[in-house]
């Protein structure tokens, strides 16, 4: 495991000075959830946010390529979409890189060894979420198809939904107030 000095500001558990609070209910952060929305998120959580991405893309180009006839051609603004869509993946690697170098797990279903609060972690608390949404809108606007800004929405609606209560609840957990106070202070978002 990476030390604090080796990860630069992120913080460990000993790190923290003070016992972790009670683990956050399991349906923490999702309003009217039930037994069986519980269940219903559990199948979407198997599913990596990645692998979300590309299934929604797919589908969406798909669902264009159903109802123009064509694949997608050069949107009205290629080079805005393009820079969209590429500063989108870059800030993705970034937030991942940021992650290896942690020797933290990236997986949204595994305990978080490390918080990293560096880099894009200064902004947001899910950039790489923000970066894979930003790639999504971007391709839209490169390839000229509004079904895959659809399939951003869908994609930040899911893992809004779905990963984020799951990943804050554990960070909750393992961190305890450090990331509470770490969440006060950095927007979920930007």
């Amino acid at each position: 495991m990476a030390t604090a000095a080796e990860t630069g500001p992120a913080k460990v558990p000993s790190d923290l000075g003070a016992p972790a609070e009670r683990p956050a209910p399991a349906h923490a952060g999702a309003a009217g959830t039930t037994a069986a929305g519980n269940a219903a998120a559990a199948r979407w959580l198997g599913l990596r946010p990645p692998q979300l991405a590309l299934a929604l893309a797919l589908l969406a180009l798909t669902l264009h390529g159903a109802l123009q006839g064509r694949v997608p051609q050069p949107g009205p603004a290629p080079w805005i979409g393009g820079g969209l869509a590429l500063a989108g993946l870059a800030w993705t690697l970034w937030a991942a890189w940021l992650f290896r170098r942690a020797a933290t797990p990236i997986r949204p279903t595994d305990m978080p060894l490390v918080l990293v609060d560096e880099g894009p972690y200064r902004f947001g608390r899910h950039p790489m979420y923000l970066g894979l949404a930003v790639l999504l809108a971007g391709g839209a606007l490169a390839l000229g198809a509004p079904a895959l800004l659809l399939a951003a929405m869908a994609f930040v609606a899911i893992v809004r939904r779905v990963h984020i209560p799951h990943e804050e609840a554990q960070l909750r957990q393992r961190f305890g107030g450090w990331y509470s106070d770490y969440a006060a202070d950095v927007r979920r978002w930007l």
